[in-house]
């Protein structure tokens, strides 16, 4: 049977017995994506029992959205107490969302953001922490955090998703959406483009460590990709229904990742590559970009990366000597403070341990050819996506966004250890090469 993969079907579906053996269900309740979808805040509002909100914004979304969310309230009788950020770049970090616990007032009994990203983040810690119903009035196309549950935030210095609350409703008008700043619009691009990698890399955890997976969330996933590549050079021409096409896709990420449980169908090796240089960003004051645009690239080296392993396999490679001491004085020397929970994870992670690392490598000895055929499958060329982005005038490498060319391959063999998720690094680790890729890098 087949089945439409948009946000709004998905969320229609409701709760389903999957093959997976999960029971399926969305915790978000609307994704509304139309024209009048900000002015219709109000009465979603009203139907979740919402008679005073707490808002927050910024500058510039306020500018993006207009009258309309703010119309909407006072139609509805619903007054509101706003957050307003300044225009400058917001970091996801203790004193953006400490502002929004200051400023919040208690006798407000919802929570809405205005704008996306960081802020949405913020809106959903908030609303959870109060038990608050919450909705996000979009206002980018700019990263897939829409219909989550977790927030990603930067704390004591580390990247870590934290549970938060899933919005009740994401409204966002495609007007609104297409006329959003050009690198907002790449971020959501290339946010959506990193799940090439996502579902490839979830595909592999499932035949090397056995852990769950289910295809029907990967169907989903493919589907809502697809439909973003399809209109992605329609992007940066202000076309609206590429902008609704990578908003829907956001969603649908989310959404797909609340079906799973997990966050591993929507990130793998390209995000932790986009974590590792916000962590440094925090830690030691270095360059760093839009999550979606640091997405895209590590997409970039991530494809790349999974290309040098097809050719070291086929024809044949020196086992490495990797020296577990050498390399966290070399992980610790590059993060900073940033890296120092990543060194605790290190000591009780299953990569490490060697029992488990045996029986990992048993298990890609004996079903290489499937590891092979998941990678051939998944992933498009690297010639690809790099053609298409260079089209769109995104930046294609790290140096494009003021990191040095020469810090990817101790950037590569980090990703293994932010957390404990099989992706490309932690392959070719079992495997003896991660030097040798990271150096082709």
């Amino acid at each position: 049977m087949s089945y439409d993969y948009t946000a709004a079907a998905l969320i229609g579906r409701g709760a389903f017995a999957c093959a997976c053996g999960k029971t399926h269900k969305a915790s978000i309740k609307a994704a509304d994506i139309g024209p009048d979808a900000p002015a219709k805040l109000g009465e979603y509002l009203k139907r979740l029992g919402g008679t005073k909100a707490f808002v927050l914004a910024d500058e510039n979304t306020l500018a993006a959205a207009g009258d309309a969310p703010f119309a909407s309230l006072k139609e509805n009788g619903i007054p509101y107490v706003l957050c307003r950020y300044p225009a400058e770049r917001l970091e996801p970090d203790e004193h953006t969302v400490g502002r929004a616990a200051l400023y919040y007032d208690g006798s407000c009994d919802c929570v809405v953001t205005v704008g996306s990203g960081v802020l949405n983040d913020t809106g959903k810690i908030v609303a959870a922490q109060r038990d608050l119903p919450y909705i996000c009035v979009g206002t980018a196309p700019s990263m897939d955090g829409y219909a989550s549950s977790t927030s990603s935030v930067i704390r004591d210095r580390l990247k870590v998703s934290v549970n938060s609350r899933c919005p009740d409703a994401v409204l966002a008008s495609p007007a609104v959406l297409a006329s959003a700043p050009k690198e907002m619009l790449l971020a959501g691009l290339g946010d959506m483009l990193a799940k090439y990698v996502s579902v490839c890399e979830w595909r592999i955890g499932r035949i090397v460590t056995g852990e769950y997976y289910c295809e029907e969330v990967a169907k989903a996933i493919r589907a809502a990709l697809a439909a973003c590549a399809a209109g992605a050079k329609g992007l940066l021409r202000g076309d609206e229904a590429a902008a609704k096409a990578v908003m829907d896709g956001l969603i649908v990420s989310g959404v797909a990742a609340d079906w799973a449980g997990v966050s591993r169908p929507v990130s793998g090796t390209e995000h932790y590559f986009s974590h590792i240089w916000d962590m440094r960003a925090s830690s030691l004051g270095t360059p760093s970009s839009l999550h979606g645009v640091q997405c895209a690239i590590g997409t970039l080296k991530t494809l790349k990366g999974y290309d040098v392993l097809k050719k070291l396999l086929q024809n044949g490679y020196a086992r490495e000597d990797f020296n577990k001491e050498a390399w966290l004085e070399e992980l610790s020397a590059y993060m900073g403070v940033s890296g120092a929970q990543m060194l605790k994870n290190a000591e009780t992670c299953d990569l490490y341990n060697p029992e488990k690392r045996a029986a990992r490598q048993k298990n890609i000895k004996e079903r290489l050819p499937e590891i092979l055929e998941v990678i051939e499958t998944e992933l498009p060329p690297y010639g690809e996506i790099h053609a298409l982005l260079r089209e769109l005038g995104a930046p294609l490498s790290p140096e494009d966004i003021g990191i040095p060319e020469g810090e990817t391959p101790v950037c590569f063999k980090a990703t293994k250890d932010i957390r404990d998720k099989y992706i490309l690094s932690s392959l070719a680790y079992d495997l003896g090469c991660l030097d040798q890729i990271a150096e082709a890098l």
